[in-house]
């Protein structure tokens, strides 16, 4: 499922700044990337809100309603927690103080059956993968670049 078309979103902050009538709990649909925001950064999504506006507004600024969405977000993040029971070749890089860089790992699709290599470069994501990765009892190697 694409979250960023048609997927039914509530606002959790008061954006009446940008249009009268955005207060925290309007519901709207998300409608892609059409606005300047959206387009740039994923951290943005382009709401209707019927009767009101369309505008581009921040995901940490929404919550998903849509049932359908939320099945299919629990269904993916259970297969993700599948897949992490496999993780190998894991490795933090750090800077030459210690400061996080980012996290890389390897793991077999549950699904497909494919080799994944990625890596994740958000701090907060890559400490939470890690924590579950200690749960599993996976070890992890730590390096430092420059």
């Amino acid at each position: 499922m694409d979250l960023e078309k048609g997927t039914k979103v509530k606002l959790t902050v008061d954006l009446t700044r940008y249009a009268n009538g955005l207060v925290a709990g309007t519901e709207g649909i998300t409608v892609g990337r059409q606005n300047l925001w959206s387009k740039g950064s994923d951290r943005f999504v382009t709401v209707c809100f019927p009767g009101i506006t369309t505008l581009d507004v921040l995901w940490k600024s929404l919550e998903i309603i849509d049932e359908e969405a939320l099945k299919e977000i629990d269904c993916q993040e259970k297969l993700f927690g599948e897949n992490l029971k496999g993780a190998n070749e894991v490795t933090l890089y750090v800077g030459p103080r210690g400061g996080f860089k980012y996290l890389s790992y390897s793991y077999i699709d549950k699904e497909s059956g494919i080799n994944v290599h990625t890596s994740v470069g958000g701090r907060n994501q890559a400490y939470k993968i890690l924590d579950t990765l200690k749960e599993y009892n996976i070890p992890f190697a730590t390096k430092t670049i420059k």
